[in-house]
């Protein structure tokens, strides 16, 4: 698996994560200090944004599982889809597709769009 593969496994890994102690830890270690993350229902920076926001997340959906979808990738960009299902299972009830700006191997940015 590459490097980008990994980053963005990890990335979905966290965003399923309902330990806030664990999702911190995989936060710091995928996502830059001062990372941005965008999504039609917010926008937040740094670590502790980027938390609260899962974190609140999780708690509004906490059966909802996320699956990654085809990675694209050209200098320091990525898009990749993404798609959510309860359980992790069945038909997804949800997909989108994110596009993120690296800095040092790290998400920088990350721009959430939903189908």
């Amino acid at each position: 698996m590459s490097d980008v593969a990994n980053l963005l496994k990890k990335y979905i890994d966290v965003f399923n994560e309902t330990d806030e102690t664990s999702r911190q830890a995989g936060i710091a270690e995928i996502f830059t200090e001062d990372a941005i993350y965008s999504d039609p229902t917010a926008e937040v920076h740094g670590w502790d944004g980027i938390n609260g926001h899962l974190g609140n997340f999780r708690k509004q959906a906490p059966g909802l599982i996320f699956a990654l979808g085809e990675i694209r990738q050209h200098h320091d960009t990525l898009l990749f889809g993404w798609s959510a299902s309860p359980g992790g299972v069945g038909n997804p009830v949800a997909s989108g597709e994110d596009f993120v700006l690296l800095k040092g191997g790290r998400i920088q940015r990350i721009h959430g769009f939903f189908d």
